[in-house]
């Protein structure tokens, strides 16, 4: 009995742990980037390509006139560092711009 108690326990604590590294509610999130290197038409379907391989993007905008990248994204599946590390890839630096949700 107390060895399936301590088992129980010891699993208990185990997937809590597991749990808590992940977001307790994954939710839709919205950021947009400042790409200063977008400077041709092929530029924004270069940066919307790399953005668009991650897992958990919802969608892509891009605008060469204003040098940005709006992404929406699951943060349960992504985040701005790998979505900014997906641009640099490629060539194309990004920092966020305020407006991220």
């Amino acid at each position: 009995m107390l060895k399936t108690s301590l088992l129980a326990l010891g699993l208990s604590a185990g997937l809590s742990a597991g749990l808590s590294a992940a977001p307790a509610f994954a939710a839709e999130q919205t950021v947009k980037l400042s790409v200063p290197g977008m400077y041709c038409a092929s530029c924004p379907y270069i940066v919307k390509g790399a953005i668009g391989k991650l897992d958990g993007i919802k969608s892509i905008k891009t605008s060469l006139a204003d040098h940005t990248a709006i992404v929406v994204y699951d943060d349960a599946l992504t985040s701005v560092a790998a979505i900014t590390g997906a641009t640099a890839n490629v060539g194309y630096e990004a920092t966020p711009m305020g407006g991220q949700s």
